[in-house]
């Protein structure tokens, strides 16, 4: 048995050696990344300066009195709306009728008093020519005459301011528009000049006031430019944007795009140093009442013909110490880092001016998981103009959706 035991022993140790003499198998290569790309989606684009800016009114105006007295009556709806010298208000007419009949009675008086006067100096006139009164006689009487005239004019002016007053009293719209409501009421004393009974606001057409930065402003006056050299017009060395009616477009807080269309108004004839940016005007027809004055708004303002661009998904751009890029697979499905320059941003879309082509695949999905340089296994699908952040790879159903593009650090150009 010790024989036995031994001789299994040694078999079982001879095993063990042999055993861990054996290498395992070298492990297989991990398989490549999987992504999603897509090719650049090419339309027509307009270039466009984007802006936000706020609604005001044609014209604003407060209704003021012009006379102190009793607010009698208003003689129109809140809201309704006024033509230039429609009837809105009534003050008290009794003190003003009052006044009106103490200034005429008044000039009524200095105009006997001046006929008399008149009569004397012409009599006075004809004894001073047959040597009967002294030129004494003659310079008392043509003085006394002369300032009875300017007595009267004094007295007819008199007379006419207190007409005006009177006709004061009856507050006409001063222009067209809707009115507000009254803001004094019926009851109250009124000041002149100081008391505002109403506001109108004349919103037939609304302005829009934005500011555009320097460069955009740049752009702007050579747009403009080459819009007169193609109308075979010299070129306007101011670039005033009201010479070819330049388009303006807005939205609204809650519409989609930009249904407004109006044109440029006015341009400030210089830029704030302060901020970099000039004030800018458009106006619109505004006939249905669908805009008011005081709302936010969304401007577009294009500075381009349409030309054709190519644009990708915002979430495959990646920046790169202020470098925008992109990542795109050869047709040897290796990941290749291309810097680009990119335009303005179309929905989810952004156009790239530079740096790409339309026929180059594009990472638009993954882009977290690979680097330049490595191979992957790329699955393209159509570039989607909605962009949605769960795209996935159609092969892979089960695969997770990948991170925005700026949560991950930019890979460094190879």
């Amino acid at each position: 048995m010790n024989r036995l035991a031994r001789a299994l022993v040694a078999g079982l140790a001879c095993l063990a050696i042999s055993a861990c003499e054996t290498k395992p198998p070298p492990a297989a290569p991990p398989p490549p990344a999987e992504v999603v790309v897509s090719r650049p989606l090419v339309e027509e684009v307009t270039e466009s300066v984007e802006a936000t800016g706020t609604t005001a009114p044609l014209a604003a105006v407060d209704v003021r009195a012009r006379v102190t007295g009793f607010l009698e009556s208003m003689l129109v709806a809140p809201r309704s709306l006024v033509e230039p010298n429609q009837p809105l208000f009534t003050i008290d007419r009794r003190p003003f009728e009052l006044r009106l009949r103490s200034a005429e009675a008044e000039a009524d008086s200095r105009r006997a008093q001046l006929a008399k006067a008149e009569f004397d100096a012409e009599k006075i006139s004809e004894l001073y020519k047959r040597g009967s009164a002294s030129l004494d006689e003659l310079t008392r009487e043509t003085t006394t005459r002369d300032a009875l005239r300017a007595a009267v004019a004094a007295a007819d002016a008199t007379v006419a301011e207190a007409a005006l007053q009177l006709e004061w009293c009856t507050v006409v719209a001063p222009v067209a528009g809707r009115i507000s409501r009254n803001l004094v009421d019926v009851g109250n004393i009124v000041a002149a000049d100081t008391t505002v009974l109403a506001n109108i606001v004349d919103d037939s057409q609304v302005l829009v006031y934005f500011h555009v930065s320097e460069q955009d402003t740049l752009a702007l006056r050579q747009r403009v430019r080459t819009q007169r050299i193609e109308a075979g017009e010299p070129p306007d060395v101011a670039g005033d944007l009201r010479t070819l009616r330049h388009p303006v477009y807005i939205g609204l807080m809650t519409e989609d795009g930009y249904p407004h269309a109006g044109i440029f108004d006015y341009a400030a004839p210089a830029l704030d140093p302060t901020t970099g940016t000039q004030q800018v005007r458009a106006v619109f027809d505004n006939a249905d009442g669908q805009l008011l004055a005081g709302l936010f708004c969304r401007v577009r303002v294009p500075i381009a013909a349409p030309a054709p661009a190519r644009m990708v998904a915002e979430r495959a751009l990646g920046l790169d110490q202020g470098q925008r890029y992109v990542l795109v697979v050869d047709d040897q499905n290796v990941v290749h880092y291309r810097p680009v320059q990119v335009g303005p941003l179309r929905g989810q879309l952004r156009v790239v001016r530079s740096g790409l082509s339309a026929d180059d695949r594009v990472i638009v999905n993954g882009i977290q998981r690979v680097r330049p340089g490595v191979t992957v296994k790329p699955v393209e699908v159509p570039m989607q103009r909605d962009a949605p952040a769960t795209t996935r790879a159609a092969s892979s159903p089960t695969t997770a959706p990948a991170p925005s593009v700026s949560a991950a650090p930019p890979p460094s150009a190879p």
